[in-house]
């Protein structure tokens, strides 16, 4: 007796998201205000790495961000390196109001090219409802110059979360077609 049973492993395409940053910047509340809309109001800081479903739907069917919620301290550095590869898009995260937390951008951006020199990178701008250090303007110049897209947020309000969210799964979107191209598929 023989069976016609299909057997399929997934039918959704994932896309993989690397949230990086300084501590202390905001990428867990950003992840919770995606993943489950809420705001986190203690901060707890992130140990490793935690790990955040967003789930949508694209022309094909079903799809899954998953969101690598990066721990900032150096420390955890060989954690993240093990995580990162076939990342197909990137957040680096950073408080608007602590101009130190913007300074420290290009030097997660260059951790991130030596792992994936290819890998879209999008520097967030978040913490939108205190008072600045770093001007909007001034952000998005550098992050031009630094050859990364530039968005803001606030976690706590939800601002600019649904544009960030379409951003990087655009960019993973794009990240996996040209993947595939490249393997003939």
């Amino acid at each position: 007796m023989g069976s016609n049973v299909e057997v399929k492993f997934r039918d959704y395409d994932i896309y993989k998201l690397a949230i990086c940053g300084p501590g202390r910047s905001g990428k867990t509340t950003i992840c919770k205000r995606i993943s489950e809309n809420v705001f986190l109001k203690k901060y707890k800081p992130t140990v490793g790495a935690e790990f955040h479903t967003y789930s949508f739907k694209t022309q094909k069917g079903k799809a899954v961000a998953l969101f690598y919620d990066m721990a900032g301290q150096k420390r955890f550095g060989v954690v993240r390196k093990l995580l990162y590869p076939g990342t197909n898009a990137a957040a680096i995260i950073y408080d608007v109001s602590n101009r130190d937390s913007f300074k420290k951008c290009a030097d997660w951006i260059r951790e991130l090219r030596q792992e994936n020199i290819d890998l879209d990178i999008t520097i967030v701008g978040n913490k939108t409802d205190v008072a600045r250090e770093v001007q909007h303007s001034d952000a998005e110049r550098i992050a031009r110059r630094l050859g990364c897209r530039y968005v803001e947020t606030s976690a706590l309000t939800g601002d600019g979360i649904a544009n960030l969210v379409k951003t990087l799964i655009e960019n993973a979107i794009q990240d996996q077609n040209n993947r595939r191209k490249s393997m003939g598929r």
